[in-house]
C-alpha cells in the first residue's frame, strides 16, 4: 500500500567519526560521510563561516528532484517496536528536537535501506559500524552519545511519532532520494562527487551521481526482521530494556465509537458501515478546533487499531482517514474496496 499509510500522518551533531559504507561492487572506493552528534563542539567561529560560505556556493542538482515512495514496514509488532525505535533514535541524535529535522534524518534511512549498499532492515542501517570507534554510520552509536545523554520523556515521544509516520508512508519530499547528509559548518571530501539535493536548515543533503544515484538502485526489499540492539537495551523495550508499560486504555465518550487518544489530534475511530457519507462529518466533529488532526476509522471493530503504532492488521483493515494539517485543505480518503467512490483520488490505494 502506498497512498494509504502515506495519508497516515502521525503525530509521533563537531566533526564527528569517518564512515565507511559498504561497497557492493557499486564503487572502486569507499565513501565517507560526517555526521553531526548532538551536542557539537564546533571549530572556531571564523573557520565556521568560511566553510559554511564554501558549502552555500555548492549549487543544487539541476535535475527535478526524486521524491521517495512511501516506505510501509510490513512486519509484526516486536519487529516493528524496534525499528520505530531505532529509527527515533537516529532522529533524535542526529537530528535534536524538530519534526522537519527529524523527517529529514529520517527519509535519509530509509532510503539507505532502499539501496544495495546498505543494510535492509532500519536497525541495520542506523547501527552499522556501531562495534568501532570509527567507521559508524551514525556518530551517536558509538561515540558514547546513548550513555551520556538521554532525551527526555516528551523528546523520546516526540522522536517515536515522527519515526512511526515515516514507518506508516510518510515521504520527506524535501530531501528526495538523499542517502547522505552532513551540516553546513563541514566539508567532508567525499560530498565533491555526489549531488546536493536539499538543505535543511543546517544540513545538507546528498546522493550518489549516475545510476548508483539513480531511482533504479532503490530496489532493495526490507528483510521483514529487526536485529535487536543492545546499545538501546535502556532506551527501548523493544531492544531488550525494563518491562514495556502498558498503553493507555480506551476511552468512550457517551453515544459514540470508542476512540483512542494518545494525545489531542489523533483519533482511532470505529465508524458506521453503512453510512460512509458521514465519515467526513464524523471526522470534522472530532477535529473542530484543532489546526492539527488525523482521524483514522474502521468498520470492523476486531481489526481496529487500539494504540499507535498500529499493527499490520489494523493498517490493512483501515475504512477511512482524514487528514488536516496548516497551510493545506482537508483530505479525506475512503477504502475503495469496501465503499465506491467516482473520484479515484478520494481512494486509498492498494498494494505497493
Amino acid at each position: 500500500m502506498t497512498r494509504l499509510r502515506a495519508s497516515l500522518l502521525l503525530f509521533a551533531s563537531a566533526l564527528a567519526p569517518v564512515e565507511r559504507l559498504p561497497d557492493h561492487g557499486l564503487s572502486a572506493r569507499p565513501h565517507r560521510i560526517m555526521q553531526p552528534d548532538i551536542e557539537p563542539s564546533r571549530p572556531k567561529a571564523a573557520a565556521i563561516e568560511h566553510v559554511r560560505a564554501f558549502n552555500a556556493a555548492i549549487p543544487l542538482a539541476t535535475a527535478a528532484l526524486t521524491s521517495s515512495r512511501p516506505f510501509i514496514l510490513e512486519a509484526g509488532p516486536e519487529d516493528r517496536a524496534r525499528a520505530i525505535d531505532c529509527l527515533a533514535a537516529a532522529d533524535y541524535y542526529e537530528a535534536g528536537p524538530g519534526a522537519l529535522d527529524q523527517r529529514a534524518v529520517a527519509q535519509v534511512v530509509l532510503n539507505r535501506v532502499r539501496h544495495a549498499a546498505f543494510p535492509a532492515t532500519i536497525c541495520g542501517v542506523v547501527f552499522a559500524g556501531a562495534e568501532r570507534a570509527t567507521g559508524c554510520q551514525f556518530t551517536f552509536t558509538c561515540d558514547g552519545s546513548l550513555e551520556r545523554h538521554r532525551p527526555s520523556p516528551r523528546h523520546w515521544l516526540e522522536a517515536r511519532e515522527t519515526a512511526a509516520e515515516m514507518l506508516l508512508g510518510r515521504v520527506e519530499t524535501t530531501v528526495g532520494q538523499a542517502t547522505h547528509y552532513h551540516t553546513d559548518w563541514v566539508s567532508p571530501p567525499w560530498d565533491r562527487a555526489m549531488d546536493k539535493l536539499a538543505v535543511v536548515k543546517t544540513h545538507l543533503f546528498f546522493r550518489w551521481r549516475g545510476t548508483t544515484g539513480s531511482p533504479a538502485a532503490f530496489l532493495q526489499r526490507h528483510a521483514g526482521r529487526e536485529p535487536r540492539m543492545a546499545q538501546l537495551a535502556g532506551l527501548s523495550p523493544a531492544h531488550g530494556g525494563p518491562a514495556r508499560q502498558a498503553p493507555p486504555t480506551l476511552s468512550e465518550a457517551p453515544g459514540s465509537a470508542p476512540t483512542f487518544k494518545p494525545h489531542a489530534g489523533l483519533f482511532l475511530v470505529v465508524v458506521p458501515a453503512d453510512a460512509p457519507g458521514t465519515f467526513p462529518r464524523l471526522a470534522e466533529e472530532r477535529c473542530a478546533g484543532l489546526q492539527e488532526c488525523r482521524f483514522i476509522g474502521w468498520t470492523d471493530p476486531s481489526r481496529s487499531g487500539q494504540a499507535m503504532p498500529l499493527s499490520g492488521t489494523a493498517v490493512d483493515a483501515i475504512s477511512f482517514t482524514f487528514v488536516r494539517r496548516p497551510g493545506i485543505p482537508d483530505h479525506a480518503l475512503w477504502n475503495c474496496t469496501e465503499f465506491l467512490r467516482s473520484i479515484p483520488d478520494e481512494c486509498l490505494l492498494r498494494g505497493t
